[in-house]
């Protein structure tokens, strides 16, 4: 449970994490107190990635489950899936790699 700073009101984890994505206010949950700067490491930044948000409609039971995985790991949802869709990618490519199917590109493509 993530509580505000006044200790009046108490929200999950994934509370929180649905009310950022959303966008909204989450300010009374953030200790600024106990916040601290943490400078990226200059290895691991890469250029900046545009993203571009996707709606996908998941049965409760399935959200439930993502997110025990996601806990397991420490991570948030959002993370969790990012990181799972991004390994199938992967695998599909590998996949066509080892068939001879040519690479394609979807960028321009919308």
């Amino acid at each position: 449970m993530i509580r505000s700073r006044d200790g009046k009101k108490a929200i999950t984890e994934e509370e929180f994490d649905e009310m950022f994505d959303n966008g909204e206010d989450i300010d009374e949950f953030l200790d600024y107190d106990s916040a601290r700067l943490v400078e990226p490491d200059p290895d691991e930044v890469f250029a900046t990635t545009l993203t571009r948000k996707v709606n996908l409609d998941l049965p409760v039971d399935m959200i439930e489950q993502i997110d025990v995985q996601a806990r397991r790991c420490g991570q948030p949802r959002q993370s969790l899936l990012r990181t799972w869709v991004w390994e199938r990618l992967r695998e599909e490519q590998e996949r066509d790699l080892r068939l001879g199917v040519p690479p394609t590109s979807e960028k321009g493509r919308k």
